[in-house]
């Protein structure tokens, strides 16, 4: 039913959605403590070190998350849930699903694919942030009052959100075929994997597979460059003020 949409949303999907903000914020303000100065100094441009600093918050991101995003995976991928169950019963094995990992696998386990996707979350946040702050870049040339109005930095956030989902949409769906259920217990290399599927299916299928699930990812990734990137600050200096 309808309900299945939130598969693995609870527990392991609220645990990730009340951390994640914050692990990257926290992350992102550091980076930019360090490296905004610099190219205040003139020594680095300033898209490059605020490009830098998203990264710098993707990577910490990648790694604190990915626990829970391999627990969410497993939810998804695992045959089990695609049988009717009721909400409680779905969160209930939701949960268990987590014991489960460490008493077969070991906790280590808990860590499987999270290089991959520390690194994608890096480049996620790169792309987002350089991309939209090019196209920001962009219709400031087109502005007459040198300042951009929130409905066009909105604009500079879709279309930079939507340049990211290209450029990394096949990392993605390469975590999620490494933290895979169906892939429990097995080492998973993503260079194994990456040339086993190409000797299987050549670069046309290969292309084909790591372009699935693009529209929700579009939407994903739209979305949360214009909460984080336009939206984010709007609420910061409403809070503590434009300084």
């Amino acid at each position: 039913g309808f309900i299945g949409v939130w598969d693995g949303f609870v527990p392991w999907g609220v645990v990730q959605s009340i951390l994640k903000g914050g692990v990257f914020g926290l992350a992102h303000a550091a980076a930019s403590g360090f490296l905004k100065p610099l190219a205040q100094d003139g020594k680095l441009p300033m898209i490059v070190a605020l490009s830098f600093a998203g990264a710098f918050g993707g990577l910490f991101q990648g790694y604190v998350l990915s626990p829970t995003l391999l627990l969410k995976t497993r939810v998804m991928t695992n045959d089990v849930f695609r049988e009717n169950m009721n909400f409680i019963k779905t969160t209930w094995l939701s949960l268990t699903i987590g014991c489960d990992v460490v008493r077969n696998e070991g906790l280590l386990a808990l860590m499987k694919g999270s290089n991959i996707f520390a690194i994608k979350r890096m480049f996620d946040w790169f792309t987002r942030y350089i991309f939209s702050d090019m196209f920001e870049a962009l219709l400031l040339n087109f502005s007459s009052t040198g300042t951009l109005t929130t409905g066009e930095k909105i604009v500079a956030s879709l279309m930079g959100g939507t340049l990211s989902t290209f450029s990394t949409l096949p990392l993605d769906v390469l975590v999620a075929k490494s933290q895979d259920a169906k892939k429990a217990g097995e080492a998973v290399s993503a260079w194994d994997m990456f040339k086993a599927e190409l000797d299987e299916k050549g670069w046309g299928g290969l292309g084909k597979s790591y372009m699935n699930g693009f529209e929700a990812r579009l939407a994903h990734v739209c979305l949360t460059t214009i909460v984080m990137k336009t939206f984010a600050p709007i609420v910061y200096d409403m809070l503590y003020g434009n300084k």
